[in-house]
């Protein structure tokens, strides 16, 4: 019978290891996403193609990207 046994020592380590919850952003999330969806999708035409997705929708979304940092940035200063 093999059962593992978690030793003090560890956790008590991870216990004092816990980070804070960082406040969520919406908009610097969702530029993030399109900003790793579209080098993904530039880099792959056989998923763009799948999607029915074509270079210009990639520009379109990368405009759409910098309005929401944009507006992120004007907002919080």
């Amino acid at each position: 019978m093999n059962t593992t046994s978690v030793s003090p020592e560890f956790t008590t380590r991870k216990a004092t290891n816990r980070t804070t919850r960082r406040r969520a952003d919406g908009q610097a999330t969702a530029a993030l996403l399109i900003q790793m969806a579209t080098e993904i999708l530039s880099a792959s035409p056989t998923l763009r193609q799948k999607a029915g997705i074509t270079l210009t929708d990639l520009s379109a979304a990368d405009k759409v990207r910098k309005q929401l940092l944009k507006h992120g940035l004007t907002t919080i200063s």
